[in-house]
C-alpha cells in the first residue's frame, strides 16, 4: 500500500494562526515544532513521502533547508500554493499512489492516520473528509490516488468545496485549533501535564520537570515541576520556573526573574528581576494572557531574543565576564577599607550600644517617610504567591 501526504502550512491572514508574523504550526511545543509532530503522526501511520508546502520564507523553516527525514519542503505564496498542491499530486499518481492524504495544519489533532486510511479504503469512495467532535471540519482528507480531477477542484478552491460529494470520518480525540497564541499556550499545558500524546524532547531530571540538551540551570535557581526547560537554554542564579512554564530552546532566563505559567520562543532573554506570569514571550513581544494584550519592549534589558548565532553568544558572556572581573578587582585594591578595628573586650562590655547614645530625634528623622514616598535603597519587597 502507498501512501502519501501533502501537508499545507499556511495562514489565510496575518493574524490568524500566526504569532509575531509567523505561522503557530513553526512554534515550539516542549522542544519540537508543532509541524514536526503532524509530519511524525503522519509517519506513524504509515505515510511514506510527504511534500510540505508552505507560504513561510525558508528562514523561518525548522532546519532552514528543503529537505529533511520528514519530508521535502517547498515555498510558495498565494495562489501558486494551491497549483504547486495540484501539482504534488498528480506526480504522486503518476508514481502510482493509491491514497493521498491532504492536511492543512492549522490545528494539532492526534489523528490516527493508519485507522483514516483503511476507513477510506474499506468504503471504497474517492474522498474522504475529517470532521471533529463538534462536525466542523479539520483539514484533513484522504483522496484515492487516481481521482486527480477531484483533488484539482478541491486544491482551487482551498479546501473548501468539493467536486464530488465525499463520505465523512469522525474524530473524537484531542483537538486545538492554534488560532491565537492562548492555543499556543493551552497545548504546552497539555502535554506538560500530560494529557496528550506529545512527548518533551529532553531528559526528564526528577518527576515533572525535563531539560533539553546542552540547557543549564544555575543551583540556585529553583524549577517546579512540571515545567520544560529547553535545549540550550540558560536559567541563571535565584530565578524561579514554575506552574508548567515551557522554556522553548535557547532561552535566557535572568538572575531573580520568576517565570509563571508561561511559554516562550525560541531565543527570547528575560531580563534580571522580573516578574512574568500567564503569558507567551518571544520577539521581544509579551502576550499576556490574562489581559488578552500584546505589549512589545523597546529595551531588550527587559525583554530581548538572544543571538541564534552560537559563537557571538559565547563572546557576549566572555565580554560581560572581562567588564566584571577588572572592576571588582580594582575595587577590592583600591577602595577604601570600612572594616574598624573590634575594642578589647573590657572596652566592649563597658560601651553603651549607639542606638541607645542616640536622641529620639535622630532616630525619628532615620525612618522613610511614608508620605513622601522615598525608600532607602536596601528596601526589601517580596513577591507574594497564591492567595495572599
Amino acid at each position: 500500500m502507498d501512501v502519501r501526504a501533502i501537508v499545507v502550512l499556511g495562514a489565510p491572514n496575518e493574524s490568524y494562526e500566526t504569532i509575531a508574523g509567523t505561522p503557530i504550526a513553526l512554534s515550539d511545543i516542549l522542544g519540537i515544532p508543532v509541524v514536526y509532530r503532524v509530519l511524525d503522526r503522519l509517519k506513524a501511520g504509515g505515510v511514506g513521502s510527504i511534500a510540505v508546502l508552505t507560504e513561510a520564507p525558508p528562514a523561518s523553516w525548522p532546519l532552514g533547508t528543503g529537505t529533511d527525514e520528514r519530508g521535502q519542503w517547498t515555498q510558495a505564496a498565494g495562489d501558486q500554493l494551491w497549483r504547486s498542491a495540484e501539482q504534488v499530486f498528480e506526480n504522486f499518481s503518476h508514481d502510482g499512489a493509491d491514497v493521498v492524504l491532504v492536511v492543512r495544519v492549522g490545528s494539532y489533532s492526534e489523528i490516527d492516520y493508519g485507522d483514516l486510511v483503511n476507513y477510506h479504503l474499506d468504503r471504497g469512495h474517492r474522498m474522504t473528509a475529517v470532521l471533529d467532535g463538534s462536525g466542523l471540519p479539520l483539514d484533513v482528507y484522504a483522496i484515492t490516488g487516481s481521482r486527480r480531477n477531484d483533488a484539482a477542484f478541491l486544491f482551487r478552491h482551498r479546501l473548501q468545496q468539493f467536486r464530488v460529494a465525499g463520505i465523512n470520518y469522525e474524530f473524537h480525540g484531542y483537538v486545538n485549533r492554534l488560532t491565537s497564541p492562548h492555543d499556543l499556550r493551552n497545548l504546552a499545558i497539555d502535554a506538560l501535564m500530560q494529557r496528550v500524546q506529545i512527548k518533551p524532547d529532553g531528559e526528564e531530571i526528577k518527576p515533572g520537570v525535563w531539560v533539553g540538551r546542552g540547557a543549564q540551570v544555575h543551583r540556585r535557581a529553583r524549577v517546579l515541576s512540571p515545567a520544560f526547560i529547553g535545549a540550550g537554554s540558560r536559567v541563571r542564579a535565584a530565578a524561579v520556573v514554575t506552574r508548567c512554564t515551557a522554556l522553548e530552546h535557547h532561552t535566557v532566563v535572568d538572575c531573580g526573574t520568576v517565570v509563571e505559567n508561561v511559554s516562550t520562543l525560541p531565543y527570547t532573554y528575560l531580563g534580571a528581576g522580573l516578574d512574568v506570569a500567564h503569558s507567551v514571550v518571544g520577539r521581544s513581544r509579551v502576550w499576556n494572557l490574562k489581559r488578552n494584550v500584546e505589549v512589545e519592549f523597546a529595551d531588550a534589558r527587559l525583554i530581548g531574543e538572544a543571538s541564534a548565532n552560537a559563537p557571538l553568544r559565547a563572546l557576549g558572556s566572555l565580554l560581560s565576564l572581562a567588564s566584571f572581573f577588572p572592576a571588582h578587582i580594582l575595587r577590592g585594591l583600591f577602595a577604601p577599607s570600612h572594616r574598624e578595628c573590634p575594642p578589647s573586650l573590657p572596652d566592649a562590655i563597658t560601651t553603651p550600644a549607639a542606638a541607645l547614645e542616640a536622641s529620639a530625634a535622630t532616630m525619628k528623622s532615620s525612618v522613610p517617610s511614608v508620605d513622601t514616598g522615598e525608600f532607602p535603597a536596601n528596601l526589601v519587597i517580596a513577591r507574594r504567591y497564591g492567595n495572599q
